[in-house]
């Protein structure tokens, strides 16, 4: 008979990376998961000598089911004597995307206690079949091999997945044998949400080809993660040859570079880039990342992803930069010195002249910009600056005018870059 705690002890310390000494945060929604979740942490609490805690989210969807659920998991909690912490969310039902919204307020609220209570790690109770559940939303999505590696036993924000190496049935089992009770979230039967239509309906069907298809899929992850991690490389390596200028929110790239490079490759790439300006982690979709590969090829000239980012060829390079509202950036500055931009990473030396004081402005540059009768656009061709760069560059107005601007001498301010 498998030994669960054996291997939930072996999955934290090889997997989790967990040592004496850690602090960890139990992530328990009272369900059968988080409840042997919960027991596990605390029996191994005196192995490994950890400080834990208890958080619970109440997305405030259910009502009164679900101040009856924080209730079930704090009287838990004071019977284990560990720490409670409870986060409401106040979702409502009428949230659209109400699946994605409530994933995202609940791992904002782990992040929050984690930062306020200083707990290093934060353990959810995440399974084999949560990782079953996951590849095939996701394939049925599109996704390429990067989603395709599924959930991970650690991030690195500190989250982390003790139970993913265990079935539901086998967490099932240990919870009778232990006499682990939980509560039963009644929306976790409603088959209009995607996860629950596969959990309910469309496993049950792929155990009649395969009845082993949680550790099938387990396994393919684990193919797919080892994969992917090999092109994560590649495409950081091009990333950093390719690199003409990175202003943070403007990345110019090398053509010449990139398409010498396998397409697998090229399109990790891409999905880096892409990432690393929206600022989300979880990438875009594949329909999405052909878009810009048909830039790349020189198929387009122009994409535009969400309204947020464009993607765009100019002579021998691919630029990848914010769009959306103008000015990009507006920040004020009250007396000279050196002047931080953080959505352009460029430290600017400023100087005022003839008396100028501040407060002045210091933002991109837009169209219609005229300094000392001269348009700003003519002088910043007239300086050799891209044309994709020429709609970031930073100015500095006073009074509705613009007196100054990087790497061009004026009567009233000059401002260089550092």
């Amino acid at each position: 008979m498998l030994d669960v705690y054996s291997l939930f002890l072996d999955t934290l310390a090889a997997q989790c990376g967990i040592k004496g000494g850690e602090s960890i945060l139990i992530c328990c929604s009272g369900g059968l998961d988080s409840m042997v979740l919960t027991y596990l942490m605390a029996r191994a609490s005196s192995e490994f000598g950890l400080r834990l805690g208890i958080l619970h989210v109440d997305h405030g969807i259910r009502g009164d089911a679900s101040r009856r659920d924080a209730m079930f998991v704090k009287d838990v909690s004071m019977r284990l004597s560990i720490p409670f912490f409870l986060e409401v969310l106040n979702l409502g039902n009428n949230v659209p995307n109400l699946e994605e919204h409530a994933r995202l307020g609940r791992y904002r609220a782990i992040t929050r206690c984690m930062r306020d209570n200083k707990f290093r790690y934060a353990a959810t109770g995440h399974t084999m079949d949560d990782q079953a559940e996951t590849l095939i939303f996701r394939l049925v999505r599109g996704s390429g091999l990067r989603g395709m590696d599924g959930i991970h036993f650690k991030r690195e924000d500190g989250i982390i997945r003790p139970l993913l190496g265990l079935t539901r049935e086998q967490i099932s089992s240990y919870a009778r044998e232990n006499d682990i009770d939980h509560v039963e979230d009644e929306t976790n039967r409603d088959t209009h949400f995607a996860r629950n239509l596969i959990r309910h309906e469309v496993i049950p069907l792929m155990k009649r080809i395969n009845p082993g298809v949680i550790a099938s899929t387990a396994r393919f992850a684990n193919v797919a993660r080892e994969e992917n991690q090999v092109l994560e490389t590649m495409a950081g390596e091009l990333i950093e040859d390719a690199a003409e200028l990175d202003w943070g929110i403007i990345k110019v790239f090398n053509l010449e570079g990139i398409l010498k490079r396998p397409p697998a490759v090229v399109k990790r790439f891409v999905i880096g880039v892409v990432s690393d300006l929206l600022a989300e982690a979880r990438g875009i979709d594949s329909i999405q990342v052909g878009m810009i590969m048909d830039v790349v090829n020189g198929k387009r000239s122009a994409h535009n992803i969400k309204r947020l980012i464009r993607v765009t060829r100019w002579k021998n390079t691919v630029v990848f930069h914010a769009a959306g509202p103008r000015p990009f950036y507006t920040l004020e500055v009250r007396a000279p010195g050196d002047i931080y931009v953080k959505e352009i990473n460029r430290t600017l030396g400023v100087e005022f002249k003839e008396g100028e004081k501040g407060p002045v402005t210091i933002r991109s540059w837009l169209p219609g910009d005229m300094m000392e009768g001269r348009k700003v656009s003519q002088i910043l061709y007239s300086m050799g600056v891209m044309s994709p760069l020429r709609q970031f560059w930073p100015v500095i107005v006073s009074r509705g005018k613009v007196i100054g601007m990087a790497g061009m001498d004026s009567e009233r301010a000059n401002m260089v870059f550092k």
